[in-house]
């Protein structure tokens, strides 16, 4: 207890040092010219940055700046992407890319992974983009720099930094008594440092309305109009960062963030309680050293050491229990979980035509009960190798190829693990097998060239997280005995860009095999996690960008996929896999108006999915629509108007039956300096 206290007393005391620093610095004079301190130029009217590579997407903030747009919403945006979302601002949300899973999503907060020791899908929901700078997306794998071995791909989220001189202040308001507010700000505060700081917070009631069906999921006569209860969201967040150069060339960078968010939680339509709620805290520390070039700028050393703390906690309280006698149970449970990780990575480029990357870590992860669970604590250690090499063969020809090597160790803190039902006990953890992954690819063409081109094939895996294998979940059972998660993967992709029409055309076939992915199964009135899954998911997705006149921009994505359930269950085999649609469209056309107006609007549309393995469950059909006009009167002011859900479509996330929003209003002004 002396440690959560001290951790939660940190947070509340970085989020103030963030506020009140920010805006003491933002009263310094302005200095004397610094030294380059390595600024970063971004370019695309629309945020989303020109890139040579279908499967990396760089996406800047005004890509989503007023436009009502959580995280998930912005990511599935782009083709080969869904999202999934349980209601309104602040709810649980995750995405999944190319057909895998959300859980194996690895999921960065300026390079600092979020995924935990439970091996869920991090929640999107708790991100706040108006905390970041950019946001990078590798669809086709994970990179060196991130350990290589992700199953799925990789989204990493960068914070604003201490890299160019200005400020802003953000305001918006919207229905549900729904507000945004942050305020940047970066300055020199001698020649060779620079200083930035962040503070941003959001809230919403979510107390719209929404069709609730009486306990009748497929009688709609006795259906009913009801408003959300007990679902509203609070979060605050706040960064601070210094940037210094150092007289030897050198750069160092140290960063602190730390968040608190806070929500109801309504329950199931009949099952609703006023009191239940989850409450989410972290705080991250890092500090990086970047060296200045090696032999002619042949080699770079970057190292780096950064700390993680996490505790999220769930309360609920239900006078009748669900035979319908009196109960007055409180329940508060939970986890806090802390990794450390010191890091080294090395650029280098021997010759001209190659060039690469080595990384190698040490992460120390640690899990531990909060509430009202069992005690219990959970300790891993791993040691990862990873790197990248690339060799340019021809003037529009490479090859490269991708691999990393994760030995870990696992340790029960408490000496013995028992599970829940009584039926095993272990003295210790068992012991894991190195695990290696690696890719190999080809590249067409370069930057000037009008077509490029990549195609690859990589092993990939995911070791099982701690508490899959000796947690404690409530109403669930751990299983020490899993394999790791087991995928091979095919991608082909291709860009053409029209000369002089500021038109180009990308497109991507992908193809991954499954094995051992691990589902959690009803065994004895325990979820109890197993390897079970096997699967084939075939795809292509299709993007087309086009200014064809200076004043408009047009975005076309498509995204076709068949993705089939191969387990050895007769109930599932066959089957389309949870949550992934055949087909999803997206278009968004930009007009650059006259009198310093923007107009946007943007449609997007997927056809039915399921919500269960079995196909039981389905999901009909989704269209939405949103639009946003704005109006910049002076250079650095910027006011815009959002609609999201233009038709007021009403429908449940299959994750859950807790209902999404109707239509959504807000209005933002943006003020810098």
């Amino acid at each position: 207890m002396r440690t959560t206290s001290f951790c939660k007393a940190a947070c509340v005391a970085a989020l103030w040092c963030c506020a009140a620093t920010g805006f003491a610095v933002a009263h310094v004079p302005d200095a004397a010219p610094v030294q380059d301190l390595g600024v970063s130029e971004v370019s695309g009217d629309d945020g989303y940055k020109p890139t040579t590579s279908a499967n990396y997407t760089e996406i800047t903030s005004d890509a989503w700046e007023g436009k009502a747009l959580s995280a998930a919403d912005l990511l599935s945006t782009l083709p080969g992407i869904q999202s999934y979302k349980q209601g309104g601002l602040g709810s649980f949300q995750t995405v999944s890319i190319r057909g895998i899973a959300a859980r194996n999503i690895l999921i960065c907060v300026d390079g600092v992974p979020l995924n935990d020791a439970s091996g869920g899908a991090v929640n999107l929901g708790s991100i706040d983009l108006n905390q970041m700078e950019k946001v990078e997306v590798y669809k086709g794998n994970v990179p060196a720099k991130f350990g290589v071995s992700g199953i799925g791909g990789a989204v990493n989220f960068v914070t604003k930094n201490a890299i160019k001189k200005g400020g802003r202040v953000l305001a918006a308001y919207g229905n549900h008594n729904t507000w945004e507010g942050s305020f940047q700000v970066a300055t020199p505060v001698t020649d060779s440092l620079m200083f930035a700081s962040s503070f941003a917070t959001r809230h919403s009631d979510n107390d719209y309305e929404y069709t609730n069906r009486n306990g009748t999921q497929y009688i709609d006569e006795d259906d009913f109009t009801a408003t959300r209860e007990n679902a509203q969201y609070t979060d605050v967040s706040g960064n601070v960062q210094f940037r210094m150069l150092h007289g030897n060339g050198y750069f160092s960078t140290l960063s602190v963030t730390a968040s608190r968010y806070e929500g109801g939680n309504p329950g199931k339509e009949q099952q609703q309680t006023k009191v239940a709620k989850f409450v989410g805290e972290s705080s991250q520390i890092r500090y990086g050293l970047e060296s200045v070039g090696y032999f002619d700028d042949r080699l770079f050393l970057n190292g780096a050491v950064s700390a993680r703390f996490d505790k999220n906690m769930a309360s609920s309280y239900y006078p009748l229990d669900h035979i319908g006698y009196g109960g007055n149970a409180f329940m508060e449970y939970g986890s806090a979980m802390f990794k450390w990780v010191p890091e080294l990575w090395i650029d280098f480029t021997p010759v001209e035509r190659l060039k690469g990357t080595t990384r190698v870590a040490f992460e120390w992860e640690q899990a531990d009960a909060r509430g009202n669970s069992r005690d219990w604590s959970l300790n891993r250690k791993s040691y990862v190798g990873s790197g990248d090499l690339y060799y340019h063969l021809f003037k529009y020809f490479g090859l490269g190829g991708e691999g990393s090597a994760q030995m870990i160790k696992d340790r029960l803190d408490d000496g013995t693990f028992v599970q829940a039902t009584g039926s095993r006990t272990l003295q210790k953890a068992k012991d894991r097998d190195a695990s290696f992954a690696g890719r190999l690819y080809s590249r067409l063409g370069n930057v000037e060239s009008p077509l490029s081109g990549e195609v690859s094939i990589g092993r990939f895996y995911r070791q099982p997280a701690l508490m899959e294998l000796y947690g404690t979940f409530p109403g669930a059972i751990s299983n020490p005995d899993l394999k790791r998660e087991k995928v091979t993967r095919f991608e082909a992709s291709g860009i053409y860009k029209f000369p002089g029409y500021r038109t180009s055309f990308q497109t991507t076939y992908y193809e991954s095999h499954i094995e051992d992915g691990i589902c959690w199964l009803m065994s004895l009135e325990f979820l109890r996690p197993d390897n079970v899954a096997h699967a084939l998911i075939r795809g292509v997705e299709m993007e087309l960008n086009s200014s064809p006149i200076k004043l408009m921009d047009v975005v076309l994505r498509a995204t076709i996929q068949k993705t089939e359930d191969r387990s050895h269950f007769n109930a599932f085999d066959g089957k389309k896999l949870p949550g992934e649609p055949d087909r999803s469209y997206f278009a968004q056309a930009t007009l650059h108006l006259p009198l310093h107006f923007d107009f946007s609007w943007a449609s997007d549309w997927r056809s039915i999915m399921y919500s269960d393995r079995a196909n039981r469950t389905e999901q009909p059909a989704v269209v939405t629509h949103r639009a946003d006009l704005s109006f910049s009167p002076y250079e650095k002011t910027r006011l815009t108007f959002a609609v999201n859900n233009i038709t007021d479509q009403k429908y449940r996330n299959f994750y859950t039956p807790f209902p999404m929003p109707g239509r959504e209003y807000k209005f933002t002004i943006i003020q810098g300096f």
